[in-house]
């Protein structure tokens, strides 16, 4: 059974989109390249409950990732924590 991860999806109008779904890959390599074709397109695409979904970039504040993929993009910074 593959790990489960969760995805966080905070918009600009302050809406969350909570989704999870199985780990695509146990690659490394492949993992950081889709997540960098991601970030790459004009459109987030998820498939969801048998449905493509296209979610506009420019409507994306920010995504969270959760557990971290075990690889992450060039040079992200690791170990930073939220403080309030």
């Amino acid at each position: 059974m593959k790990p489960i991860k969760h995805l966080y999806l905070h918009f600009q109008d302050g809406q969350r989109l909570a989704l999870r779904f199985p780990q695509q890959s146990n690659d490394p390599l492949q993992l950081a390249q889709s997540l960098h074709r991601q970030l790459e397109s004009p459109y987030l695409r998820l498939e969801v409950d048998g449905d493509l979904l296209l979610i506009p970039r420019e409507s994306i504040k920010y995504l969270q990732i959760s557990p971290a993929p075990s690889a992450l993009p060039e040079d992200t910074v690791a170990g930073a924590q939220v403080i309030n």
